[in-house]
């Protein structure tokens, strides 16, 4: 089974700790892009897994969609899981959630449980789920090719909540293994930094628009008033000294002109 299966995954600024977790994939196949990588990156990486994998990476950050769905195109195998440098999940616990697959034909995604711990789950349940949690996915390659992976009008958020709804408009299923467990360090597979924070703030509430775009919920009160809020708040934490806080305010709405800029190429 292990021959089936291809781990993808993006990196952008993992500390080299966290590769760690990458050992979990030892037995698969790995193919990994990094965000503003180099090939002396892809050497310390190498150096820290003891490892063979495939490498690519761009000069800038392209964004989780368009890397992801380049490495999709790299997969030769019958599944693939899809899956991020703060998961740990283990072999065996990879193996089961392809074994799902045989359950139904119309199954598409399978995810195991994910929380910030492991539990010991006793029975096994099958639990189809409209949304599902796309940290660590399993898909079934051939399917996924028929309807497409992530939109690349996002950048870091809401692709995974856009393609559930697009599974949905589908035959296709997704589920849930309630005793495959798999741990998950939130926020932990980038380095914080300013910039790090820039994008998750900006880039959350422009993926939030765009996906209200695109699915006739856009209101421009909405924006606006998001504006006027961090605008106000930001003023407010600037006389607090609170820099972090203005700074996080200011992300927020950089983000919402960035939505501006592509409402307007539409």
């Amino acid at each position: 089974m292990n021959n089936k299966i291809t781990v993808i995954l993006t990196l952008y600024k993992t500390p080299i700790k966290k590769l760690n977790n990458l050992n979990c994939y030892k037995k698969l196949p790995l193919i990994i892009f990094e965000q503003e990588g180099s090939i002396e990156s892809k050497k310390k990486i190498k150096k820290s897994l003891k490892r063979d994998f495939k490498y690519f990476y761009s000069n800038k950050n392209i964004g989780l969609s368009r890397a992801s769905n380049f490495l999709f195109k790299k997969v030769k195998t019958e599944y693939m899981l899809f899956t991020q440098p703060d998961i740990i999940i283990d072999n065996k616990s990879i193996l089961n959630l392809a074994k799902i697959f045989k359950k139904n034909k119309y199954i598409i995604f399978v995810t195991p449980s994910i929380s910030e711990k492991f539990e010991n789950l006793r029975k096994k349940k099958i639990i189809y789920k409209n949304k599902i949690k796309a940290a660590c996915m399993m898909c079934d390659v051939k399917k996924l090719k028929k309807i497409g992976f992530f939109d690349e009008d996002y950048f870091l958020y809401w692709e995974d909540i856009d393609l559930m709804k697009k599974v949905n408009s589908f035959k296709y299923k997704m589920v849930i293994v309630s005793n495959v467990f798999a741990k998950h360090m939130s926020s932990q597979s980038s380095e914080n930094s300013l910039k790090t924070e820039y994008l998750r703030r900006s880039n959350f509430i422009y993926g939030e628009l765009v996906f209200d775009y695109k699915h006739k919920k856009l209101r421009f009160v909405k924006i606006f008033r998001k504006i006027l809020q961090n605008l106000i708040f930001f003023f407010f934490n600037m006389v607090k000294f609170q820099f972090k806080k203005s700074f996080i305010n200011l992300s927020i709405i950089f983000g919402i002109f960035k939505f501006f800029l592509y409402y307007l190429k539409k």
